[in-house]
């Protein structure tokens, strides 16, 4: 849960300045020189969803031809042939054999997945003895199954390790380097000698000495500092950070962190120097995770399948009362049926989000210079139901199966919303972390009570933390939660003008 008071002013940086999350105005003509764009990988969970694919399939295929070597008749192991590539890969998973990382690496990624199918052997031998059901299970089928399957895997997973690793590679997540010092060094070094890290390096940031002066890794190039690591964050142009400082330096790694709190990034720290006198079995294979992008993974999949079902739900039983209320507009007042209005987004971007006109065409405020009031003289009399109803907000369902939105998230604000005179992002220091996560229809602070106009800086503060909050726990229960509670609220009419 983030603090309280966050507000007021932003976190010192640590070098006597300040920090702001999310520097407006800024694109790649800030860069020193230009930066060609690096094309976005393919998502880590496709990568691994491919690959789990490609298991199933060696196990399956070896336990069916087990069978036909061995002369079964009716292929009557098909239904454990089928147990036992499930269960494979459900241990291999376990055991990290589709983590990212492992399958740019040969060794890591065969070794989890033999373990998976050994540990898959094992359950289902000790199964069928518990069950009694041991005779179903040839022991000539059980042993050439597992042959096969241990030679069908090591040969598809060096496949896939020399496919992944190769030059170029759409898999590996583009990453840049902050610090300048032995450890940027250090780390460029093993992962060309090693390779297999599952990242492509851009190029190095040196936020201390952001025009150059000192060398750099060969074959890596300097970016500049954090302006520009910013806006390539903000063009969407890096998926990892990876900080080459001393893990001695807490306070400067501690700033860092703070520096990058408010970026859809994944963060990992170098190996120290001092790294290299542990013994080979105890040093960390790579950079160690400090902090993952919120929602990711397999977790951004779900996200996405569940935004699109539930936007395609929500317009099949929308649909009438849409066009009932679209009616109802231009009858009671004239000027178009939507409203569109400039949000910032995911990643602080600005999209227009889409709602139906409540007010006057000529009193419609796109900039919110004045947030609406209770008895609003500029709200129309079908506007003033639509808001009391929250029904204005109904084709923002368009914004989410165009991608712009996720059916729960952070509400989008307009940039010059204002609570107490004064814009949210000055009022709460971390208000761009919000920025992480696409904005939603409905979120948790708005089934919390905390939506409609904000007056009071308090009102804006409590939302930033539910908001934040909401980001750090997600899970699909989370959000059918908040929309079950979105519904009710609805129903009752709480906080609606």
């Amino acid at each position: 849960m983030p603090k309280r008071n966050q507000a007021s002013r932003a976190p010192d940086d640590g070098r006597g300045g300040t920090v702001t999350p999310f520097l407006a105005g800024i694109g790649t003509e800030t860069f020193p020189v230009p930066v060609k764009a690096a094309s976005p990988p393919l998502p880590p969970v496709a990568v691994a969803a491919l690959v789990l694919l490609l298991d199933l399939v060696a196990v399956g295929g070896a336990g069916l031809l087990a069978d036909a070597l061995i002369d079964s008749t009716g292929a009557r192991h098909a239904a454990m042939t089928g147990l036992l590539a499930g269960l494979s890969v459900a241990f291999g998973g376990a055991l990290g054999a589709y983590d990212h990382a492992a399958l740019h690496r040969a060794g890591p990624q065969r070794s989890r997945a033999l373990q998976g199918l050994a540990a898959a052997i094992v359950v289902l031998v000790l199964v069928a003895f518990t069950l009694g059901a041991q005779r179903r299970i040839d022991a000539a089928w059980l042993g050439a199954a597992a042959g096969l399957g241990a030679f069908s895997l090591l040969a598809a997973r060096t496949a896939v390790a020399a496919l992944l690793r190769q030059d170029g590679s759409r898999s590996a997540q583009r990453a840049v380097i902050l610090g300048a010092g032995p450890q940027a060094a250090r780390l460029t070094e093993a992962m060309k000698r090693e390779g297999g890290s599952g990242l492509r390096l851009l190029g190095l940031v040196d936020e201390r000495n952001p025009r150059g002066g000192g060398e750099t890794p060969d074959g890596l190039r300097r970016l500049g500092g954090m302006v520009q690591l910013a806006a390539m964050i903000r063009a969407g142009q890096v998926d990892v950070v990876v900080l080459a400082l001393p893990w001695s330096a807490e306070a400067r790694i501690a700033a860092v962190l703070e520096e990058l709190s408010g970026y859809p990034v994944e963060i990992r720290l170098a190996p120290d120097l001092l790294m290299d006198r542990l013994p080979a079995s105890g040093r960390p294979a790579g950079p160690v995770l400090l902090r993952a992008r919120p929602i990711s993974g397999l977790g951004a999949a779900v996200k996405v399948v569940e935004d699109y079902t539930m936007a395609i739900l929500a317009l099949a039983v929308a649909a009438v009362p849409m066009l009932l209320i679209a009616l109802a507009i231009k009858l009671d007042s004239p000027g178009p049926v939507f409203f569109r209005q400039r949000r910032t987004g995911f990643n602080d971007q600005p999209f227009d989000v889409l709602k139906f006109r409540t007010m006057y065409a000529e009193a419609t405020d796109h900039e919110v210079l004045r947030q609406v009031r209770a008895g609003d003289a500029r709200v129309t009399a079908v506007g003033a139901i639509l808001r009391r109803t929250s029904l204005d907000e109904l084709p923002q369902i368009f914004n989410i199966l165009k991608g712009d939105m996720s059916f729960v998230g952070p509400r989008p604000h307009a940039p010059g919303t204002r609570a107490a005179g004064r814009r949210f992002d000055e009022v709460v220091a971390n208000y761009a972390a919000r920025h992480q996560v696409k904005p939603g229809l409905t979120g948790l602070a708005q089934v919390r009570g905390w939506r409609g106009p904000t007056i009071t800086e308090e009102q804006i503060i409590r939302r930033v933390e539910s908001d934040l909050e909401y980001i750090e726990r997600w899970s699909p229960w989370l959000d059918i939660t908040i929309i079950l509670r979105t519904l009710l609220a609805v129903a009752c009419m709480r906080n609606a003008l």
